[in-house]
C-alpha cells in the first residue's frame, strides 16, 4: 500500500516539473500598463503636492 501511495507522489511530481518548464510566450500589454500605471501615479503626485502644501502652509503659519 505504501508503495502504490509513492509511486503516485512521483508521477505528480514529474507532470508538475514538465508544466513548470514549458515556456510561455505570453506578453504584456504596454498600452494597458501604462494605463494602470497612470490611474495609480497620478493620485499619488495629487497627494504629494497636496501633503507638500499643507506643510509649507503651518511652516508659512508658525514662521
Amino acid at each position: 500500500m505504501r508503495q502504490e501511495n509513492n509511486d503516485e507522489v512521483l508521477i505528480k511530481q514529474t507532470v508538475i516539473g514538465q508544466e513548470q518548464s514549458a515556456p510561455t510566450h505570453e506578453t504584456g500589454n504596454i498600452g494597458r500598463g501604462l494605463f494602470f500605471g497612470m490611474l495609480i501615479s497620478i493620485p499619488l503626485w495629487i497627494s504629494f503636492f497636496g501633503w507638500l502644501r499643507i506643510f509649507h502652509n503651518l511652516i508659512n503659519k508658525y514662521i
